[in-house]
């Protein structure tokens, strides 16, 4: 059995997104600023394979986006 697909939380929207790689690990860091100045501050950490399967993902999304076949 496959592991699952990491599953980020949309229901923040983030205006930055950022990757980090460290050994064994890749960092998803989402910051978001409000109106009022105040910075929120997230992060998810994947193993290289769950990064690699969110990779071919992202990767697929992409294409279909540009091709206009997004669902």
């Amino acid at each position: 059995m496959s592991d699952p697909v990491p599953v980020i939380d949309l229901d923040t929207e983030a205006s930055h997104v950022s990757v980090q790689a460290v050994p064994g690990a890749v960092f998803l860091r989402f910051r978001r600023e409000r109106n009022d100045g105040t910075v929120r501050r997230m992060f998810v950490e994947l193993t290289v394979d769950e990064a690699m399967l969110l990779q071919r993902e992202l990767d697929l999304c992409v294409t279909l986006a540009a091709a206009g076949d997004a669902r």
